[in-house]
């Protein structure tokens, strides 16, 4: 699927035997001066093809071809009217062929959105249809709440229930530190009343810290559902500190030490710590804190502190992470430095 100069085109194929023959893209919507992209495809059981893209990123747009290439249905709008902001459609064509729709729309408070098509309702013609004359089920919320979400991906298994998965911020407990998460849903569709029963609503995948994002699901011919997504565990971070040594920041160093290796606030309060939270989402942190000037005050060596103070040891001459055991710098000391103007 290409897009180019707001027109959308399609490569069809023929195969015979031990030959693919691939033949000219096909356009599939000329959109003038509209904006139109990240589209999604499937075909039925006749080989027809089904597309959906965005178009200037406000609404969500159809279109169905032949096996050769031949518009049947051209573009129609599915979304519903009113302020959008659509993004990443993705489908899913079932064994009666019907067409299950899913998208994020980014409007106010992001919503996942679902919707399912019949086209064999309309002429197919070659000409534009209607929302309503081909849509069975209308947009539906399959999740909207705080915090934000995108990149919904759909599958079906062979009981005709689909499954939905998408990257999803929210974090009522503030776990994940605003790190996007992997959610699960499972939803019954039923295009003789126009309505959905979920089965399984709202699930977590990825309960652990780290940047999880775009994931897509496929049904296997035994109704095993299977998910793929980036993430962040096995990544490598560096993390570099420059604090002052003055006088008046002495609990602010504990407060450092705490942060990134774990304890108790001078204010009150456990935190576990950045270091060994990113070790449990197998993560390596390279940390050294440095102070300015040539010394250290006295709570750089104690408490949380302690373990990672260097005995005023200056910036290293070798690179963190040589071996599996080398993985902090730990407290140091960065001479010969500025600040406030003063050296």
């Amino acid at each position: 699927m290409l897009s180019v100069c707001s027109s959308m085109f399609i490569v069809t194929d023929v195969a015979e035997a031990n030959t693919v023959v691939i033949t000219e893209a096909v356009q599939v919507v000329d959109g003038g001066a509209a904006s139109d992209q990240q589209s999604a495809v499937g075909s039925d059981s006749e080989g027809n093809v089904h597309l959906v893209w965005t178009r200037n990123g406000q609404h969500l747009w159809y279109s169905m071809l032949s096996p050769r290439g031949e518009t049947m249905i051209d573009a129609t709008q599915i979304s519903n009217s009113g302020l959008h902001k659509i993004a990443h459609p993705d489908l899913v064509v079932d064994e009666d062929d019907t067409v299950h729709v899913v998208w994020a729309d980014r409007a106010g408070q992001h919503s996942i959105m679902y919707s399912a098509l019949q086209p064999f309702k309309a002429p197919r013609d070659g000409q534009a249809t209607t929302d309503g004359a081909i849509s069975s089920i209308d947009d539906t919320i399959i999740s909207k709440r705080s915090q934000n979400r995108d990149w919904p991906a759909i599958d079906v298994d062979s009981q005709g229930a689909l499954h939905v998965v998408w990257q999803d911020s929210y974090d009522p407990l503030d776990k994940f530190f605003a790190q996007p998460q992997i959610y699960y849903s499972m939803i019954e569709p039923d295009v003789t009343t126009g309505g959905t029963l979920t089965l399984f609503d709202d699930t977590l995948l990825t309960p652990i810290i780290g940047h999880k994002g775009h994931p897509d699901v496929v049904v296997d011919a035994n109704d095993y559902v299977q998910i793929a997504w980036d993430d962040t565990r096995g990544g490598k971070v560096e993390l570099v500190f420059v604090v002052d040594t003055s006088g008046s920041m002495y609990s602010e160093w504990a407060d450092v030490c705490t942060v990134i290796y774990g304890g108790n606030f001078a204010s009150g309060g456990y935190f576990r710590g950045i270091k060994p939270l990113l070790a449990d989402a197998n993560m390596s942190v390279y940390e050294t804190i440095y102070g300015l000037g040539n010394t250290l005050p006295s709570v750089a060596q104690s408490g949380n502190c302690a373990a990672y103070y260097k005995g005023g040891q200056g910036p290293r001459n070798t690179a963190l992470g040589t071996t599996d055991s080398d993985n902090s710098g730990g407290l140091r000391v960065l001479p010969e430095t500025i600040y406030n103007g003063n050296t």
